[in-house]
């Protein structure tokens, strides 16, 4: 027997990645706008891989960010992004806190991280985040990273990034999301193998 509102849920569900997708696309910058690894790359499952794909007008950057949990409390996050040629890429290691659930639909963490630049210095980010199921299958992000940059040519900063997570079975996602330091979209695909 099926339920009457399957049909009604998928087509929210639809819309909402489209809508998710469109959004990514128009606010990705143009080709004048430069680059940077400003922004730690998001993977919200507990036990996953996401690989990111950015376009910027002709020219891309690639994310990849693991998570692997650690215990009921903790994940260990590892990170590399690889920019356009030309441009530094960067490596992050760091840890996840998840504090206790508000509710089974939410997630709130804290995490720490060693950010270490191909060209330039290392540092350390501090920064917290909030997962939200807003429908069947469905989640939204946002997650806030403060960057100890004291160099000449950068000094601390804030990076928030904001998205979307639809999974399309109990392993494979689609990401879509927004980095608001760069100020540049991001698509992608994440893998849970913790359900496997």
């Amino acid at each position: 027997m099926t339920k009457p509102y399957t049909g009604v849920t998928l087509v929210r569900k639809l819309t909402a990645l489209a809508a998710a997708i469109a959004l990514v696309f128009a606010l990705s910058a143009g080709p004048a706008k430069a680059q940077t690894i400003a922004t730690p790359p998001v993977v919200i499952d507990r036990t996953a891989v996401t690989l990111t794909y950015m376009p910027t007008g002709g020219t891309t950057t690639w994310n990849a960010a693991l998570s692997y949990q650690y215990s009921p409390t903790w994940d260990v996050l590892v990170s590399f992004i690889s920019p356009p040629t030309g441009l530094a890429s960067a490596f992050r290691v760091g840890g996840r806190y998840h504090l206790r659930r508000l509710s089974p639909q939410t997630d709130v963490f804290a995490n720490i991280g060693y950010f270490s630049p191909s060209t330039g210095t290392t540092h350390i980010e501090l920064g917290g985040g909030l997962v939200q199921t807003v429908a069947p299958g469905l989640r939204m992000y946002a997650v806030s990273t403060y960057n100890t940059a004291t160099t000449v040519a950068s000094n601390p900063y804030i990076s928030t990034n904001l998205g979307f997570q639809y999974e399309i079975n109990r392993q494979w996602a689609v990401v879509a999301g927004y980095e608001e330091q760069t100020g540049f979209g991001y698509i992608g695909v994440n893998f849970d193998f913790s359900n496997r």
